[in-house]
């Protein structure tokens, strides 16, 4: 038999389901149009679900495992476990599905070389790790990347023709550097140790006379960047002098305030003002911190297509801040689309490869 599935309501997987005649092939599991997936796509999707239910049960219970599960008894979030598991999966299919419908609306595209040039990583592990679970389940190499990779290189694309350039809402540069400016932080710091081992390996205090002075150094690289027009690299090089070094602790990023960890480090960061060097003592540490500037980096903003110089040393990804510009609004226009996604499921195939199969399979090789 085959179902007629529309996605309504919150969930994205929900379903009414409209009963048609015919035998059904198991070689593919639910389509939308003109596009189709596998049964070993779909597979793949119930070892996710599967996988998902047991960290959900290990939230509650650290013990849980595959073994001590009940898929057919114990709950999560109100339903029987391989329910749940079901829906998880039934969600990447809706997900897959919605990519490919936007993409062909769109013209947007993954080509071949693409695909092949991104699918290194599920490839290495399928090869390594995977191969003979999913053999016995049913999920081929191929079915496996896919299902995995495809619907990110998709959505990418998708993202790409609504807010880039040309985009049906195109983002300008000038609305895009606002943005960075407002939201971006951009700094580089130093650091050393206030502590070292003494004669049994255990960690003390650096003595008075090393302390003081590794915090004169640190005062020292804080005026030559306030005060003596020197840059990050003159303090680096400093610091090579200073401590008898070959490498500096150095780190120099730009990036969403938003996505900064929280931390003692951190917040110092965001403290410190624009164009200003400070030092900080954090966590048996000595920092040299200095915030560059936003506003002097947009010209670091570099499209996938835009030329380069062969000296530049920094290039801030356009790509990179349009997605943290626009992720919210973007995942939304995702999710209300696949609430409105009407597709096929093939029962034949999700009845035959069911989640309690893959349980049992997995079971099997324990």
């Amino acid at each position: 038999m085959k179902n007629i599935l529309k996605s309504v309501g919150a969930v994205a997987c929900a379903a009414a389901l409209i009963c048609s005649a015919g035998c059904a092939s198991t070689k593919w599991s639910f389509k939308s149009g003109d596009f189709t997936l596998s049964s070993g796509i779909w597979i793949s999707y119930t070892f996710d679900g599967v996988s998902s239910a047991i960290n959900k049960m290990q939230e509650g219970d650290e013990k849980a495992t595959l073994e001590t599960i009940d898929f057919e008894k114990d709950e999560i979030e109100g339903k029987i476990a391989k329910d749940w598991a079901y829906a998880e999966a039934k969600d990447k299919v809706l997900r897959y599905l919605t990519a490919e419908t936007l993409a062909a609306q769109l013209g947007a595209k993954v080509s071949d070389e693409t695909f092949d040039a991104s699918k290194y990583y599920y490839s290495y592990f399928y090869k390594n790790y995977y191969s003979e679970m999913f053999e016995k389940l049913g999920v081929s190499e191929d079915s496996y990347c896919r299902a995995n990779l495809m619907p990110q290189l998709l959505e990418d694309e998708i993202f790409l023709k609504i807010y880039g350039k040309d985009g049906t809402k195109e983002v300008t540069d000038k609305d895009l550097e606002a943005y960075f400016v407002d939201n971006y932080v951009s700094y580089y710091y130093i650091s050393c140790s206030l502590t070292t081992k003494d004669d049994s390996g255990n960690e003390v205090d650096l003595d008075a006379e090393t302390l003081e002075k590794y915090r004169n150094n640190f005062r020292k690289y804080a005026a030559m960047l306030n005060n003596d027009g020197k840059t990050t690299a003159d303090v680096a090089t400093q610091y090579k002098t200073d401590f008898s070094a070959e490498t500096v602790p150095e780190t120099n990023e730009t990036m969403a305030k938003d996505k900064m960890e929280t931390g003692d480090l951190n917040a110092a960061i965001l403290e410190t003002e624009e164009g200003k060097a400070v030092t900080k003592e954090i966590d048996k540490k000595l920092y040299l911190i200095y915030r560059f500037k936003i506003k002097d980096k947009v010209g670091k903003i570099k499209g996938a297509n835009d030329e380069t110089s062969d000296n530049e040393t920094e290039i801030i990804s356009r790509e990179d801040i349009l997605k943290n510009m626009k992720s919210e609004e973007f995942n939304q226009y995702l999710k209300d689309e696949a609430d409105k996604l009407e597709c096929t499921r093939n029962d034949a195939c999700v009845y035959k490869y069911d989640v309690m199969r893959t349980v049992h399979i997995l079971l099997s090789q324990k």
